[in-house]
Formats: C-alpha cells, structure tokens, sequence
C-alpha cells in the first residue's frame, strides 16, 4: 500500500524510462536511478546510487498499463513529500525519527530500513520518519535531500 500524503504536481512527478520486460514496477518500494537516467530494480548486494521513490505501477489502470507498455513509470522527485505505506515499503523495526535508506536485502529489495537496521555498505538516506502506527503496520515519512551514509551493520556514519 502506498498513500502519498502531499499534493503533488507535475513537478514532482516524472516519469522515467525502464526495461518493461524485467522491472518490478510495485507502489511504494524504490529503484535505482542509472548513469542513463533509466529506472532499474535495486538488486540484492548493491546499496550505494541514487533512488527514486516509484509511485505507479502494471495495473488495470488503463494510463498506468500503457505506461508500463511503452517502457516508463512515474516516480517522485521532489523532497519533502509525506508519504505512508505499510510493509510492503519497509523492512524491520522502525522508530519515530529514524532515518531510511533503500535495503538491497535479498527479498526486501527497494523497501524502506533504518539506518541502524541496513546492512555494511554505503547509503543514501531519503527519508524521515514521523508517524509510527505499529497497530496497522504502516509508517508515515517525509523524503529528504538525499546524504551519503557508511553503515558498519551495527552504527552508521555520515559523510559528506
């Protein structure tokens, strides 16, 4: 479930193109943005790059489907937004004031994780969190300018 909080214009919303044949096009989770500026899964092992957060996906939508069709999906690019998902956009135990990154995990790929919870490698944090609703498994965040963070697997750094 993804439930973006924030009105969003054409601004903040773009659509990028992809491999319709191998692109896992899911609300709420994120893909990595490549040197092309083409949308790819995050795959399992490779944390460090850019993310964007995907807001569409293949559905019975007709303009959604032909997005898909023709090789583009539309994702956020602006800061700031409040979004709210449940755990089909994040991963593990999550707190009010944590920061995320994008978990390259096996079987959590794209999905949302606390600094304090990723694995060694390097970050990017594109999110806040503000609401934690343990009750129905959603969280509520907003997305930040993203920064380079170092996580050992147990603390993390930042670096600038």
């Amino acid at each position: 479930m993804l439930e973006v909080l924030t009105p969003l214009n054409k601004v903040e919303r773009v659509s990028r193109s992809i491999d319709s044949s191998n692109f896992v096009a899911v609300p709420g989770i994120w893909g990595a943005l490549g040197t092309t500026g083409a949308l790819t899964n995050i795959t399992t092992g490779v944390e460090s790059g850019l993310r964007k957060l995907i807001i569409s996906s293949a559905s019975s939508n007709v303009y959604e489907s032909h997005d898909i069709e023709v090789g583009r999906i539309t994702t956020v690019e602006s800061f700031g937004i409040r979004v709210k998902v449940d755990t089909e956009g994040y991963v593990h135990q999550v707190d009010q004031g944590d920061f995320l990154v994008v978990c390259a995990e096996d079987g959590s790929e794209g999905k949302l994780v606390a600094v304090s919870q990723a694995a060694a490698g390097d970050y990017y944090r594109v999110a806040q969190i503000e609401e934690v609703d343990e009750a129905n498994s959603t969280i509520t965040y907003r997305t930040i300018t993203p920064s380079a963070v170092t996580c050992t697997g147990e603390e993390s750094s930042s670096s600038s």
